[in-house]
């Protein structure tokens, strides 16, 4: 269960990080792949000598003895340096001792009893003529050196298929593919580690511990009474709306407060649209703007804001003064009312508490649309309504800063019901 969970985590990654993994997967291949260009040709080829021991050693070795005589003394000649130096001299090379170790390899097969000389070259000319000249050598000094002839090249060298050694095009593109799509994930997940925005449901669902709500994609402010019946974001507001209902009946609950971590995170957008859809559904729904420093959802309902929740609190008018009517069937409209200077004091009063009071009486669900959580009187009204929804930006709500706006709500008891991601790239309308 948890491997597949595993594999489903990271199905989801990529596919939200496709762009990236598929450029830097691509990337890395171009540049490994065509690297090996750059490489030099290497050709190897081969020369076979066996070796007879004498009579003489056959009597006094042991079986096995055999085997540590063709290794250690026959192997080892090969590599001996008065036989390279031989081996200089025959080529008319200057070749240093080490560089023609490199360049030649020796291999023993034990039945029968032969040494096969390896020799690369960049050409396959020249690694012929080495191997040649190294196994020409090579009996030449066997029997200096033993006394003995009994060292017989049994083949010539030779390239196989002509066809060089390194670099092998195809094993660079295939590892430098590998090295790249192992690269993008570990991008990718420093990404979601050290810099991570919270731009998906599981995401948000994991770090926060809270419910997704609803996710929504990039909007321009409209409304959604104005949208056909089969819109996107139509769909997407009435199904939170039918979720948030199904809270609320259980709960004997009416007020939602909408907040979000700083101005930008679409919680006019979002506090707005969710009113619309209570009233679409014949709830009898009102619109209560408590953001005192900033009102500006009057435009939106094309009100002015001169009578409104300062008004009331003040005690210049009754509840029924500054209720309006909106265009839209069963959705009325409190604006925020004159601007003050004291925002916070005012939101601490009894008469606030009062008027939120008397909307329970006289409407279904209250929407308390608030300032950002960077300011202190927003805590304040979260205590005084039945459930708070936060907004996420899918394009810049960062983990930090989101976890601190929620523990600040959980700090002072907040009735937290969830989350809803706003300008999200998961959404149905961005994979359109």
């Amino acid at each position: 269960m948890k491997q597949t969970l595993k594999l489903q985590n990271a199905f989801h990654l990529f596919k939200r990080k496709k762009k990236l993994i598929i450029l830097v997967t691509f990337f890395m291949t171009f540049i490994g792949g065509f690297t090996s260009f750059a490489i030099p040709l290497s050709y190897e080829a081969k020369a076979d000598v066996i070796v007879k021991l004498a009579k003489e050693e056959s009597v006094m070795n042991v079986e096995g003895e055999k085997d540590l005589l063709l290794t250690e003394t026959y192997k080892h000649l090969t590599n001996n340096d008065g036989v390279l130096s031989k081996v200089n001299v025959a080529l008319n090379t200057t070749y240093k001792k080490e560089e023609l170790k490199r360049k030649v390899k020796v291999e023993s097969k034990l039945s029968p009893q032969t040494i096969t000389i390896i020799a690369k070259d960049k050409s396959p000319d020249h690694a012929i003529k080495l191997a040649n000249t190294l196994a020409i050598v090579f009996q030449d000094e066997s029997k200096t050196s033993k006394k003995v002839d009994n060292v017989l090249i049994i083949s010539d060298a030779t390239v196989e298929d002509e066809k060089p050694i390194t670099p092998l095009t195809v094993l660079f593109f295939a590892f430098s593919a590998l090295v790249g799509c192992l690269l993008s994930y570990v991008i990718v997940l420093i990404q979601q580690s050290f810099l991570t925005i919270l731009d998906s449901p599981e995401k948000a669902e994991k770090i926060l511990k809270l419910p997704v709500l609803g996710v929504l994609p990039f909007s321009d402010g409209l409304l959604i009474n104005e949208l056909p019946a089969n819109h996107v974001f139509l769909e997407a507001f009435q199904s939170i709306q039918k979720n948030l209902t199904d809270d609320l009946l259980k709960k004997q609950a009416k007020t939602l407060l909408v907040s979000s971590a700083e101005s930008g995170d679409g919680k006019l957008f979002v506090s707005t649209n969710l009113s619309v859809a209570f009233a679409m559904d014949h709830k009898k729904t009102v619109y209560v703007d408590v953001d005192l420093c900033r009102a500006t959802e009057h435009r939106l309902f094309e009100y002015s804001n001169q009578i409104g929740v300062t008004s009331y609190v003040l005690d210049l008018c009754s509840v029924n003064d500054i209720i309006q009517p909106t265009k839209v069937p069963n959705l009325f409209f409190i604006s925020a009312g004159p601007v003050q200077t004291n925002p916070s004091e005012l939101l601490s009063t009894e008469n606030f508490v009062q008027l939120l009071e008397e909307l329970r009486q006289l409407f279904d669900v209250i929407i308390v649309d608030t300032h950002p959580l960077t300011f202190a009187e927003t805590l304040k009204v979260t205590n005084l309504v039945d459930g708070c929804i936060y907004v996420v930006n899918a394009e810049t709500s960062r983990v930090e800063k989101t976890i601190h706006a929620i523990e600040k709500l959980k700090i002072v008891q907040a009735p937290l019901l969830g989350v809803i991601i706003n300008k999200s790239k998961d959404s149905p309308r961005s994979k359109k």
